[in-house]
């Protein structure tokens, strides 16, 4: 699956410096620590990556952006659809119909 199909590319914009300052009421940051942060779109979850000093870097990409993924899969069953799933245009999971 292609980035842009899975988890999107890498947006280096999504990596950023800030001070340590910003992270108030935490005294040991560390990385790998996740937290939310408030964007103009919105929240988004970011990651910190490094520490240097009173400079934290942390970012807002999914960890997998801009990786190609792959998937190994053995199909161990095939079905006919049934008239609702055609009528329908997709397949209805274990218990039937839910949308």
């Amino acid at each position: 699956v292609a980035p842009e199909e899975g988890y999107g590319t890498y947006i280096d914009e999504l990596v950023q410096v800030v001070p340590r300052t910003s992270f108030q009421g935490i005294d040991d940051l560390a990385v790998g620590m996740q937290f939310q942060a408030q964007t103009g779109q919105g929240p988004i979850a970011v990651v910190i990556t490094e520490i240097e000093g009173d400079e934290v870097t942390v970012d807002g990409n999914h960890p997998l952006a801009g990786e190609t993924l792959h998937f190994a899969v053995e199909v161990v069953e095939v079905r006919e659809a049934s008239a609702e799933e055609l009528q329908h245009g997709h397949v209805h999971g274990a218990g039937g119909h839910h949308h």
